[in-house]
């Protein structure tokens, strides 16, 4: 890790412009929120980067033609959260508990959807736990999956 001051907002808004062109290649409706302002946060940008995209192209796997993916980013003074949120089947509630265990969605959803390797989600939480961070996943307000990510400012 190498972690370094970072504002987080172009970091993120990079990662949209790549993200939002993959999407309406694949008809899928993407949308970025964030204040606009500085999110300044002392961490490693390229691992969090890699988080992030990570979370984005398991949501474009499950997104269907005409779903929304939803990137949310916003700091406090206590945390930076950022959210990655999709239109897609979502999961059954007892595998958001789960969802960050090696193989346990690949094995369950396979032949029923799209899938990676079964680890990828394992990667993206022991990344965020050496960023010294916590990550979660949730149903979301669009009918799928919400993936969340909180980084601690000290």
């Amino acid at each position: 890790m190498e972690t370094v001051p970072v504002d987080l907002t172009p970091v993120f808004a990079d990662a949209a412009t790549v993200w939002s062109a993959r999407c309406a290649e694949a008809g899928v409706v993407f949308r970025f929120e964030s204040p606009g302002t500085p999110v300044r946060l002392t961490t490693d940008p390229r691992r969090l980067r890699q988080v992030l995209d990570g979370l984005l192209e398991n949501a474009l796997r499950v997104t269907p033609r005409g779903g929304p993916i939803v990137v949310t980013l916003a700091g406090s003074a206590q945390d930076v959260v950022f959210t990655v949120r999709d239109g897609g089947p979502g999961l059954a509630e007892e595998d958001y508990a789960v969802a960050f265990e090696p193989n346990v969605l690949n094995t369950r959803y396979a032949g029923l959807r799209p899938g990676g390797t079964g680890i990828g989600l394992a990667l993206a939480a022991g990344l965020v736990t050496r960023l010294g961070g916590s990550i979660w996943a949730a149903r979301a307000p669009e009918g799928g999956a919400l993936f969340g990510v909180r980084l601690p400012l000290a």
